[in-house]
């Protein structure tokens, strides 16, 4: 089995550098020829709800995914922290769901190889706070504030201004080498029953083997690392873009 994934490149706005890394991502070669292609979670740094701007703003992203599931391409999008509660919108543009959009963990097997494919926020498991507020986010009343409630320029205001703030404090406090080592340990803690285990959000490119035996990868922040996975059976490569 041939998967490709990606997380964590956080376009801000239409034709920006981290869309068209995103657009280089989705016509490589080795995603095109992919069995599985999974978007792991924070692709836009900014999405929720059903708002039929997102389809116009960042047509050339949902049509280069369209463009993969057509070819036989199985694409998975699993939702991050910045792009949450789009069931509404994917199905507006995907009217079979011929993409699978979850808010869960995905788990894949190629006969005795298992993958454990996540956005990587669970392997955060010494952060309370942020799995409080993880909760709060994906709940169903803030689900049906998104979908029903929320016009776009109030989430678009709110959302920026968070996302500056959260920025602002973390360039402060980044510390690379300890977030690798809180990660890893997380994924010890959480141990999923897989061969190779793939997440993101940390923002810190790692390769690391469990106590056991399982292989943790994390492509980091693309746009800074400037790669994505690549996994055929239980050969793994960081591929440049």
């Amino acid at each position: 089995m041939k998967i490709a994934t990606i997380s964590d490149v956080h376009i801000k706005s239409p034709n920006d550098e981290a869309e068209k890394l995103l657009l280089n991502f989705l016509t490589h070669p080795k995603v095109i020829s992919s069995d599985y292609v999974a978007l792991l979670g924070d692709i836009f740094d900014l999405m929720c709800g059903p708002h039929d701007v997102y389809l116009d703003q960042f047509k050339s992203v949902f049509s280069a995914i369209d463009e993969l599931q057509k070819k036989g391409v199985k694409v998975i999008f699993i939702e991050g922290n910045h792009d949450v509660h789009l069931k509404k919108l994917f199905e507006k543009f995907w009217k079979k769901n011929e993409v699978t959009l979850t808010q869960n963990t995905v788990e894949l097997r190629d006969g005795e190889i298992r993958y454990y494919l996540s956005h990587g926020d669970d392997h955060e498991v010494d952060n309370h706070s942020y799995q409080r507020y993880k909760k709060i986010i994906f709940s169903t009343p803030l689900r049906f504030v998104a979908n029903y409630l929320m016009p776009y320029a109030v989430l678009e205001y709110i959302g920026r201004r968070a996302s500056k703030q959260s920025r602002k404090k973390g360039s402060r406090t980044f510390n690379a080498e300890l977030v690798k080592t809180r990660f890893r340990q997380g994924v010890e803690v959480t141990n999923p029953h897989a061969d190779i285990i793939i997440g993101g959000h940390s923002h810190v490119k790692d390769e690391y083997q469990l106590k056991s035996g399982a292989i943790y990868l994390n492509n980091g922040y693309a746009p800074r690392e400037k790669k994505f996975i690549y996994i055929d059976g239980l050969n793994y490569e960081f591929v440049s873009l």
